[in-house]
């Protein structure tokens, strides 16, 4: 996902690390890598997906991935 597509996530009431952390899951990296990638642990990774679920009323990873990969293509169709 680009900087834009993380932008579009943060509309959905995410801050900007969560919605960076929620684009990687979207790639299907996992807390360990995300972690690397972004330079924190991945416990840290976890506390933002656990916020990130609660703001989108979803329980899983898969679901929240879903979420993201739909407004993200929604609003690519809609261009």
């Amino acid at each position: 996902m680009s900087d834009c597509d993380v932008l579009k996530l943060e509309r959905l009431g995410l801050t900007p690390r969560e919605a960076e952390v929620l684009a990687w899951v979207a790639e299907g990296k996992s807390n360990g890598v995300i972690g690397v990638i972004l330079g924190i642990s991945p416990r840290t990774v976890q506390k933002h997906l656990e916020r990130t679920f609660t703001k989108l009323g979803v329980e899983t990873r898969t679901a929240a991935a879903a979420q993201a990969l739909s407004v993200v293509m929604v609003q690519k169709i809609a261009v």
